[in-house]
């Protein structure tokens, strides 16, 4: 089924998507964490230990500049690198419980400030932005699954 989209829609939901993105992560990020940095720790934490080009695909940053957020997330105590068992010349990398437990923390945090922020919403409003999250989380998958034709990497921007 194909859809007409008119380009200031896509435009107008583009925005809104990544000002949301960007308000969460100034009013819930943890001290002294990037946005790239906790986007990492949040893909660790979530999907498990993986190997650090498979992190730098998902994550969208070469691996260069992922080792160096690795590093700083290592040095934090909160990612730790081990041998890769099936390949000796390669490293996992996998979430500390220091790791999991800020990642626990900043997730309560952001879903807290979404709690107090749809309670403060217009009467019905809120309602609407919930019965949109299943096309959301559709359009989440569908993006997931394609990579980007053009344009830089999305440097982790996909933490909400």
């Amino acid at each position: 089924m194909s859809e007409n989209f008119e380009a200031e829609d896509v435009a107008r939901l583009r925005i809104a998507l990544a000002r949301i993105a960007r308000l969460l992560d100034r009013q819930a990020r943890g001290d002294a964490l990037s946005p790239t940095q906790m986007s990492v720790l949040g893909t660790v934490a979530r999907r498990g230990p993986m190997g650090v080009s498979e992190l730098a695909d998902i994550e969208g940053v070469n691996p260069t500049m992922l080792s160096r957020i690795v590093a700083k997330l290592e040095d934090a105590g909160l990612i730790g690198r081990q041998p890769d068992p099936g390949d000796r010349r390669a490293v996992r990398v996998e979430v500390t419980e220091a790791g999991a437990q800020l990642h626990r923390h900043l997730r309560a945090e952001r879903t807290q400030l979404l709690t107090d922020r749809l309670a403060d919403m217009p009467e019905g409003r809120s309602a609407e932005l919930l019965a949109a999250l299943p096309a959301l989380e559709a359009l989440a998958e569908h993006l997931a699954k394609r990579p980007a034709a053009t344009g830089p990497a999305n440097g982790g921007a996909g933490t909400l």
